[in-house]
């Protein structure tokens, strides 16, 4: 496999997103693989800010170590991202707006391109410089002028041909650009990709599942969730901006309540203000689908971050216990599937289902072969449309798998209490009567024990709820969850090629958890726990389901994604221990 890792860097405002994107679509649109990401603040405009796409000639599942080919927008550039070039690295810079003085121009392969001058040239706009060193990287790699100028047309059509003239101009200017050299060769197979981010994913997921209804506050890094809905209005659905997350879950709560399919989404901050609302859900017996995409914490912490830190804090949000299932997506393919599949678990088994997603799978960028939309099927569960034996509806009924027959309000002859209070089959609440009658103890034992046979259900039911196990035979696995799973099977690449023999265990299904039969996966394994927190919450949930206790961990929390080369590194380094 070969694979280029080119950085774009320089300022907010500077177009550096945009042109990480120019480059994604050409890689995309000859066929060859893409992982991307990016590094950025919480300021508007200004402060340094950084683009990577690594491009490869087959499924990649990291953004890279390093920087292969890096175009420095400006002096910030260099200095912030030397350490991170690789040897024999293209530098592309204007000289006179960048100086490589502090760069060995025999370890780098330095290109100063008048960059400015050939953008003014061409269009008389300072701001397709960009465009220029977009030419030219291409030219590195070996990539056909013509598929640029293709993305080119599509992309700045809408603004007219001079438009578009001028900036196919400032690309064969970059591009044939005297001392630009193709150096590497990557050739795609020609089928056409699609490149897209988790949480636009994880929307068409719940487009495709039935979800008609979203509610949230923005907060990074899920807040492009609400763009996507908002966006796609005309499709059916109804996005709805709150005045804060406590309004959007109980917002949520309602819609489905009423039938709706909803979902209501936030980062770790806005979960907290959640937590009561996911207790009246739970209470409710009400379906709800509830995204959580992690930053880094505690409160504010850095918002343009990435962490795994919420993971104990999810399973056990919220007072007293109910059942819930706790699901995190370990790519961009699974952030599709295991949204809409959500959908139909809290329909089953009328609960909260809370889709763990975190800012580097929320936010970078893949390839992906597409999605069956129209394959996804939808079961709404145990609904029903007339009572069978004419008195009041037993709304929630107690049956032997915990699930109670659900109506939608407005159905004749189905009418029903719905409180937060604990209350019997029909609803009525107990709680004004409690006063340790033993009716009602009676009453509050036997729903509670419904409630939780649920979980019992899900289990029987389901088998889902284990790790998934990659090269059984192996020496060492390393154990991850979510989106650490990509850099980690990447790692086990690398570790190969060293002679290593590494296998994988990887969960996307958090809660509830088989026990035994994860105890048994795990059993007699040599293991290294791959998390991004302190404290090693992924380890201490198998270590509190199954008593199996992994004692080598590669923990990151410093906010940065993990890269596969790092957990490489650091899997050998524990194992030569």
């Amino acid at each position: 496999m070969t694979s280029i890792s080119i950085r774009i860097a320089g300022a907010h405002g500077d177009g550096v997103e945009s042109s990480g994107a120019l480059i994604i679509k050409v890689a995309a649109r000859i066929g060859l693989h893409v992982v991307a990401y990016r590094g950025y603040g919480s300021i508007i405009r200004g402060g340094h800010c950084w683009y990577q796409v690594r491009i490869g000639d087959s499924q990649l599942r990291s953004y890279g170590e390093g920087i292969d080919i890096l175009i420095a927008i400006n002096q910030d550039a260099i200095e912030n991202q030397k350490s991170h070039l690789n040897d024999k690295a293209v530098v592309i810079y204007d000289p006179s707006k960048v100086k490589v003085d502090s760069l060995d121009a025999g370890k780098y392969k330095l290109v100063p391109i008048p960059l400015l001058d050939i953008a003014v040239a061409a269009s008389g706009d300072p701001i397709m410089r960009n465009t220029v060193a977009l030419g030219a990287a291409l030219k590195f790699i070996g990539i056909d002028i013509a598929v640029f100028n293709d993305v080119l047309k599509g992309q700045f059509g809408r603004k007219g041909d001079n438009v578009v003239a001028q900036n196919i101009k400032a690309a064969t200017g970059g591009y044939n650009y005297m001392g630009v050299q193709t150096l590497y060769t990557l050739k795609g197979d020609g089928k056409h990709r699609y490149a897209l981010d988790g949480n636009t994913a994880l929307s068409v997921g719940a487009y495709a599942a039935g979800c008609k209804f979203y509610s949230a506050y923005p907060m990074t890094p899920a807040s492009s969730i609400l763009h996507w809905f908002a966006s796609h209005e005309d499709k059916g659905v109804m996005p709805k901006q709150v005045e804060d997350e406590i309004a959007a879950i109980n917002m949520a709560i309602g819609a489905s309540s009423a039938g709706v399919r909803a979902m209501c989404g936030t980062s770790g901050g806005g979960f907290s203000l959640m937590v009561e609302g996911l207790g009246l859900a739970g209470m409710l017996e009400t379906p709800l689908v509830v995204v959580e995409s992690q930053r880094s914490g505690p409160s504010t912490g850095v918002p343009t971050k990435t962490e795994q830190g919420d993971i104990l804090f999810v399973m056990h949000a919220s007072q007293g216990e109910f059942p819930r299932i706790v699901v995190a997506p370990r790519s961009i393919d699974e952030s599709f599937k295991l949204t809409a599949d959500a959908f139909n678990l809290a329909d089953k088994y009328q609960l909260p289902v809370i889709v763990m997603m975190d800012l580097y799978l929320s936010e970078h960028v893949e390839t992906v072969e597409g999605f069956d939309v129209d394959g996804v099927s939808i079961d709404r569960g145990k609904i029903v449309t007339e009572n069978a034996d004419g008195g009041r509806f037993k709304r929630y009924l107690i049956t032997d798998d915990g699930v109670s027959p659900r109506a939608f309000p407005g159905s004749k002859g189905l009418e029903f209490v719905a409180g937060s209070d604990e209350h019997n089959e029909l609803g009525d609440l107990v709680t004004d009567m409690y006063a340790g009658l033993d009716w009602a103890i009676d009453v509050r034992s036997k729903m509670h024990s419904k409630r939780m046979r649920k979980i019992e259900t899900m289990l029987k039911n389901e088998k889902i709820f284990v790790p998934e196990v990659l090269n059984d035979g192996a020496d060492y696995f390393l154990v991850t969850f979510g989106s650490t799973t990509g850099p980690a099977l990447d790692a086990i690449d690398i570790l190969k090629s060293k002679g290593k023999n590494f296998g994988l265990i990887s969960f996307n299904y958090l809660m509830p958890l088989d026990k035994e039969k994860t105890k048994n996966m795990l059993q007699g394994k040599k293991l290294i726990n791959v998390e991004g927190n302190y404290t090693g919450q992924l380890a201490q949930m198998i270590r509190m389901n199954t008593g199996i206790e992994i004692t080598k961990s590669i923990l990151k929390y410093d906010g940065e994604a993990f890269t596969a080369e790092g957990i490489a590194n650091e899997a050998i380094a524990l194992t030569n221990k």
